[in-house]
């Protein structure tokens, strides 16, 4: 269950906080809506967030009357969270730290999430099992991942011409390795959150879309916010503009130049500590 992807450290979260709060945490809230809706979550429920990015799960749940505590390894992903609660004068405890070794005492909250996040953790089963710890006897969590990119076709079309660019170049992208990425099989995600210890998981199919309003938008989209994308902006440096010149090339090429319907397909696994 070990991964070496490049996104299991904070610099490329970092990198990309603005632009990804920006641009996918209203599509992302579509995830976060109905894993507070499978969990149960409402006023005066004690809120475990993992992985929190900006906050997206964090908001919603605080809003709705929660007690949430966040925790991220990204500073930069915590300090737009806090920004956001301040702003919006929310109630959230957020921290810098790290999913596979909560700070946080055994059975210490009533729900636990991680959107998007223990996916990348370098040992998932660690990170499983530490949100298995911190719920209380009948607590649940909900953990997300994403389906393999063809379902998303115009997505599966972006990256993959952005990962041929880097092949030919002699770079690595960070994108995802043949459309998939982890915990992106059901039978993965149920096994593993199982492992853990979690009972009652099932695997639950959730879907988001984001219209474009051209296939540039789309590219440029990704490359501001995608963070494995700008992780090899970032290595690239002055050959960037090259690239992404050659890319919304190869993605015109086969989506047209038009409009642009962007999906994103997703796995919500959720499970109960016995």
């Amino acid at each position: 269950m070990s991964t070496s992807s490049p996104l299991a450290v904070p610099e490329p979260w970092d990198l990309v906080a603005p632009e990804y709060a920006r641009e996918l945490m209203p599509v992302f809230e579509t995830f976060s809506a109905d894993a507070l809706a499978r969990t149960g979550v409402g006023r005066g429920t004690r809120v475990l967030d993992v992985a929190a990015g900006p906050g997206t799960l964090a908001l919603l749940a605080a809003r709705r009357g929660a007690r949430v505590t966040a925790i991220d390894f990204s500073p930069r992903m915590v300090e737009l969270l806090r920004e956001r609660v301040a702003g919006e004068r929310l109630e959230v405890e957020a921290r810098v730290g790290d999913g596979m070794e909560l700070p946080f005492q055994d059975r210490a909250f009533d729900a636990g999430f991680s959107m998007f996040g223990l996916m990348f953790f370098p040992d998932r089963a660690r990170g499983f099992r530490e949100l298995h710890r911190v719920l209380v006897p009948g607590g649940r969590a909900a953990v997300s991942s994403w389906l393999p990119l063809e379902r998303s076709p115009a997505m599966n079309v972006v990256y993959k011409s952005f990962a041929e660019l880097m092949s030919a170049g002699g770079g690595s992208s960070g994108a995802p390795r043949d459309g998939m990425m982890p915990l992106s099989d059901a039978e993965t995600c149920q096994r593993e959150m199982s492992e853990a210890g979690f009972v009652d998981v099932a695997v639950h199919e959730v879907v988001g879309s984001v219209e474009y309003p051209s296939t540039v938008a789309l590219v440029d989209a990704m490359a501001r916010s995608a963070a494995p994308i700008v992780l090899a902006r970032k290595a690239m440096g002055a050959q960037w503009d090259g690239v992404v010149r050659a890319w919304r090339e190869r993605v015109e090429a086969t989506l047209g130049t038009g409009p642009q319907t962007s999906l994103f397909n997703a796995y919500l696994t959720v499970g109960t500590r016995k």
